[in-house]
């Protein structure tokens, strides 16, 4: 593996809506929440786009196992308004399955529960994406990885200092608060309502229609290359994935 690889090539939003730029912008942070699980199966994307299509209950598609992967960033019915970054993250994990496994099989599911579980993980330790999306520069930009150690070094003080500021606050490591007097019951089936809403909301690869989508998005679309990984940021990104995978050790 190359020092500093492009896992997502490039990204493709729709600059005649509103909000062009968030939209850009939230496609970036969506490849850097996921970077890490990409990079430890060697997974690449050419481009990651934002599609919106008529079909409202369309919310994502692969397109010939990565080459492209369309995800619905606003909401159906009002293109102003924006999904839920988690929700988009979701939808993300759920196509990139599409990589290895066509149908909505059992290994299909398996997979994805996998990818869900390293997503938390990640946001439990204080993986929160690369430095440059603050204001679309890289941080640093240095051309030497850090030592590893380094790395290590500052995404544990990461993850500790975001296991201080839950503690005590009702919130869930990795998600998003749940308060005191919430209706688990509600939590619950709201999670597998969404899931059973991501499910229906992938494309059928094999469909006509999904050609045409993917040929719209090619008109519609305006391109940004994407740009190499800050090498630091790399060493950081695998020193989380070395504590993904000592927590997941400890749970066995």
């Amino acid at each position: 593996m190359q020092e500093q690889d492009i896992l997502v090539s490039e990204y493709q939003h729709e600059k005649s809506r509103p909000r062009e730029a968030e939209a850009l912008q939230t496609l970036r942070k969506i490849a850097s929440l996921v970077k890490p699980i990409m990079r430890q199966r060697g997974w690449r994307v050419g481009i990651l786009t934002e599609f919106y299509p008529p079909e409202q209950n369309l919310l994502g598609l692969n397109w010939n196992r990565g080459q492209k992967i369309c995800l619905r960033l606003r909401y159906p019915g009002d293109e102003r308004q924006l999904l839920p970054l988690e929700q988009v993250v979701d939808t993300m994990l759920h196509e990139l399955c599409h990589n290895v496994h066509g149908p909505h099989n059992e290994a299909f599911h398996n997979l994805w529960n996998q990818l869900r579980d390293e997503h938390e993980s990640l946001l439990r330790e204080g993986y929160t994406g690369e430095g440059f999306l603050s204001e679309g520069h890289k941080l640093g930009g240095s051309t030497q990885r850090i030592p590893m150690h380094e790395a290590q070094r500052r995404a544990r003080a990461a993850a500790e200092k975001r296991r201080t500021l839950a503690a005590g606050s009702g919130q869930k490591l990795g998600g998003s608060g749940i308060g005191r007097g919430t209706d688990m019951r509600k939590v619950i089936a709201d999670a597998a309502q969404r899931r059973i809403d991501i499910m229906r909301g992938c494309a059928d690869t094999d469909s006509a229609r999904v050609r045409e989508i993917v040929d719209q998005t090619n008109k519609s679309g305006s391109k940004t290359k994407a740009e190499e990984d800050d090498a630091d940021e790399e060493a950081i990104m695998l020193a989380y994935i070395d504590l993904v995978q000592e927590e997941e050790r400890e749970k066995y």
